[in-house]
C-alpha cells in the first residue's frame, strides 16, 4: 500500500509540470526587462541565422556529378526541410502564441494644469539584431514603437525604442496625473510584442519581424493601468 501511495504521488507531480512550466514560461514573459528582451531577440535571430546559413550553403551550388534537374529537386528538397525545421522551432518554443511584456521607465517630464495635459519621456531601448545579408530584421508599422539603425563606436548597432517626438503627451485628468506623480518611480510603459520568425514567403532571406500589440502606461508595483492603446 506504501509504495502504490508513492507511486500515485509521484505520478500527480509529473503530470504537474508541464504546466508548471507552462506557468513559469508565462511569468518570465511577463515582466521583462529590455535588456531580457534583447537577449530573446538575439537567441532567435541566431538561430534563423545559423539555420539559413547551413541552408545556403547546402543549396549554392551544384555538384561535379548532379545534373541541373537533380540540383533543382536538391534545393526545393532542402528549402523544403529548412522550413519543417523553422515551423518545428517555433512550435517547440511556442513562439506564434508567446506575448512578451516589455517595460520601459517612463520619466514624468510636465504636467500643463491648464491644458490637462502630461509630458512623458522614455530614454530606455532595446538592442536588436540587424539586418545581414540573408536575414532581415524588422518590426510591424505602428505609431509608437520603431527599429532604428545606427553607428556607434564604429560598430553598426540596431534598436528597438519608443518614438515620441520629443515626448509622449497623455491628456489626463489632474487627480490621474497627481496619482502617477505620487507614484512615479514605477511608472513604465509596457509594450506587449510577439515574435513572427514564420518564413512561409521565403526567397533569398529569411526574415524576423517583431509584432508590437499594445503600449500601456502603467504602475508597475500594482499593475493599475493608467492609459493603453492597441498596436494592430
Amino acid at each position: 500500500m506504501k509504495n502504490t501511495a508513492v507511486l500515485f504521488l509521484s505520478l500527480l507531480t509529473m503530470a504537474a509540470l508541464p504546466s508548471a512550466y507552462a506557468q513559469q514560461s508565462t511569468s518570465q514573459d511577463d515582466a521583462l526587462t529590455p535588456e531580457a528582451f534583447s537577449i530573446i531577440l538575439k537567441d532567435e535571430w541566431a538561430y534563423l541565422r545559423d539555420a539559413t546559413d547551413q541552408m545556403m550553403k547546402d543549396t549554392e551550388k551544384r555538384s561535379e556529378f548532379e545534373t541541373s534537374p537533380e540540383f533543382q529537386a536538391r534545393v526545393t528538397r532542402t528549402r523544403q526541410l529548412f522550413l519543417e525545421k523553422i515551423n518545428g522551432h517555433i512550435k517547440e518554443t511556442k513562439l506564434s502564441s508567446r506575448v512578451f511584456n516589455v517595460w520601459f521607465k517612463a520619466t514624468l517630464s510636465s504636467y500643463d494644469a491648464d491644458a490637462g495635459i502630461y509630458s512623458i519621456t522614455c530614454s530606455e531601448t532595446v538592442e536588436a539584431p540587424y539586418d545581414i545579408p540573408i536575414v532581415q530584421s524588422s518590426i510591424i508599422p505602428n505609431s509608437y514603437v520603431e527599429m532604428s539603425d545606427s553607428i556607434l563606436g564604429g560598430y553598426r548597432t540596431s534598436s528597438i525604442r519608443l518614438k515620441f517626438h520629443p515626448d509622449f503627451k497623455w491628456s489626463v485628468a489632474r487627480n490621474e496625473a497627481m496619482a502617477a506623480k505620487s507614484s512615479e518611480q514605477n511608472i513604465f510603459f509596457r509594450i506587449r510584442f510577439g515574435i513572427n520568425m514564420s518564413q512561409e514567403k521565403f526567397t533569398t532571406k529569411a526574415r524576423l519581424r517583431v509584432v508590437p500589440m499594445e503600449i500601456a502606461l502603467m504602475d508597475q508595483q500594482n499593475k493599475y493601468v493608467f492609459w493603453k492603446e492597441e498596436l494592430r
